[in-house]
């Protein structure tokens, strides 16, 4: 592997409601994206891919494009941007495919290891830390090198939660998507975990100094702004996409956690992590559990 290239924030995972668009904009830098549930149009000048789970996309610096979600369900995609210092002997990006299949082969030549890197990167994803954006950067190296090359098998990778936050994980998941985002009281989330009110509120402020009905509206907030930067929903769609009663108790609530209101955010910081919040309190790992497809 020759390439050298620079992740300025770890991969992550945007959740759409049915029908969310998304675009045209222009990239300054290069971007993997994969399918995790639902479906997606992607569409750049005259070239048009239908993306579902198991298809590796990569857009590149100077691309116009444009994404359209499935009009029937939610959808998520996993994502990750990088800049490209020095491509090595992998020939001019112009030359690369725009799209692999990253699922389980039958064939000889299993393309299971661009699965496992893009699970890893994710996995990677619930730390903010420097040397683990230096590690996502190893990893995306390797990814665009067998996306490249072609790839070559090899195994996943998995994070961990205890196992009273994997059954609360499990069963919030359940009750997402049976019923659509919304929060969750503390009763039904002590229910979850298989454990009492008081035991689960003591539990997650001694991990993560913020109750448990905080932490899922936290989540569901740095859900909502992941949405602002990277859909075209009015910022009334986002509030309902992700649980909010009416777009004035989002707005109040989504400025306590971000400092603005949703459309300054918008507008003024579509560089900046939206994951942040979740970082500072520990609570990304928790989130990418919620994030997992079933």
């Amino acid at each position: 592997m020759t390439c050298r290239l620079r992740v300025p924030v770890g991969a992550e995972v945007a959740h759409y409601p049915p029908g969310a668009t998304y675009g045209p904009r222009t990239l300054v830098d290069f971007e993997f994206v994969w399918l995790l549930h639902g479906s997606a149009w992607w569409d750049c000048g005259d070239t048009r891919f239908r993306l579902r789970p198991g298809t590796l996309l990569l857009a590149r610096p100077g691309m116009r494009d444009h994404f359209v979600w499935d009009s029937e369900r939610g959808s998520s995609h996993a994502y990750v941007h990088f800049h490209l210092a020095d491509a090595g002997d992998l020939g001019a990006p112009d030359s690369w495919p725009l799209t692999r299949p990253i699922g389980p082969s039958d064939s000889a030549t299993s393309v299971a290891p661009l699965a496992a890197l893009c699970g890893y990167a994710l996995w990677l994803g619930s730390s903010r830390s420097p040397a683990m954006l230096d590690r996502t950067a190893d990893v995306v190296a390797w990814l665009l090198d067998l996306f490249v090359r072609g790839p070559m098998p090899t195994t996943d990778a998995a994070e961990a939660l205890p196992s009273h936050l994997t059954r609360l994980a499990a069963q919030i998941r359940r009750a997402w998507r049976d019923g659509g985002i919304r929060p969750l009281t503390l009763a039904e989330l002590a229910a979850a975990a298989g454990v009492s009110p008081g035991h689960l509120s003591r539990m997650f402020r001694k991990e993560y100094a913020i109750g448990p009905v905080a932490a899922i509206e936290l989540i569901r907030l740095v859900r909502a702004a992941t949405l602002l930067q990277r859909s075209n929903l009015t910022v009334g769609a986002v509030a309902a996409a992700c649980g909010f009663a009416n777009p004035f108790h989002f707005s109040r609530r989504f400025r306590v956690v971000y400092g603005v209101p949703p459309r300054t955010y918008r507008t003024s910081h579509n560089a900046e992590d939206p994951h942040q919040p979740l970082s500072r309190s520990g609570l990304l790992v928790l989130a990418h559990h919620l994030g997992r497809v079933e």
